[in-house]
């Protein structure tokens, strides 16, 4: 035995026992095999845990092992698709398929509520319940009738079970008759069968013209046809005589024509 002080610590600051004043041995482990930072040889603190939360069975308290893999599902990830560090297994990113991460973060808001004010859960920020100020749920469900249509018949989009609206019109702004807010229908006709620019499926209009101005038989308002010729008797004979010129004139060129060969 050394020399020691009063207390009993040598020269090194160690008892007889060879622990330090704090309780230490020379290798920094107290009576109980525990160093400083609460830690045994093995790695383990009194509760069993390592430095990074795993146990002496190697889990840790959330299910996974060193490895990444799940005690319950023996996979990477766990009974609900995510894994160690958090990323999804169908989206293979922080988020699933539904714009969620696991710690309930909306992926384009940024927050626990998604655009129309949702957690994951499916709770309103304006009620603290499934359902909104309106009585909606996420799902489109009505609070009153629990379905996905309310009292009257309407669906959170204002639309009947058959798609039409309070005002009568479908999702495409038609009627049950086929009319628009306009009154023409899906081939742009109106009840009278004339389009917006006031013509027929045939082209013309209320009067008759197509948009060239002209008549069923070719004549304009003033009974002229394209060539300039109106429907008198001496017009109509002028202009059978002129097709009869014409005629001849081919003829005889015909005529002329073979006689040259």
């Amino acid at each position: 035995m050394g020399f020691t002080d009063k207390e009993g610590y040598d020269i090194s600051g160690y008892s007889d026992e060879g622990y330090d004043r704090e309780g230490y041995d020379r290798y920094g482990y107290d009576l109980e095999n525990y160093d400083k930072d609460g830690y045994d040889k093995d790695g383990y603190n009194r509760e069993g845990y390592d430095k990074k939360r795993y146990k002496k069975d190697g889990w840790n308290d959330e299910g996974w092992n060193k490895e990444g893999l799940n005690k319950e599902t023996g996979t990477k990830y766990d009974k609900y698709g995510w894994s160690r560090d958090y990323k999804n297994e169908k989206t293979r990113t922080l988020y699933d398929e539904y714009g969620w991460s696991y710690f309930g973060v909306n992926k384009k808001t940024k927050t626990k509520y998604d655009e129309k004010g949702y957690t994951i859960g499916g709770i309103s920020r304006e009620t603290g319940t499934k359902y909104n100020k309106i009585g909606w749920s996420r799902e489109e469900i009505n609070e009153v009738t629990k379905t996905a249509y309310d009292t009257d018949g309407y669906s959170i989009y204002g639309y009947t079970e058959d798609g039409y609206s309070r005002e009568g019109y479908d999702r495409k702004g038609y009627d049950r008759k086929g009319y628009d807010k306009n009154g023409y229908n899906r081939e742009g006709y109106n009840k009278y069968g004339y389009t917006k620019y006031g013509y027929d499926e045939d082209g013309y209009n209320r009067k008759g013209y197509n948009r060239y101005g002209y008549d069923k038989n070719g004549y304009d308002r003033n009974n002229y046809d394209k060539y300039g010729w109106n429907d008198t008797d001496e017009a109509i004979m002028m202009r059978i005589s002129t097709i009869l010129f014409m005629e001849r004139s081919w003829c005889a060129s015909l005529i002329l024509i073979g006689s040259a060969m």
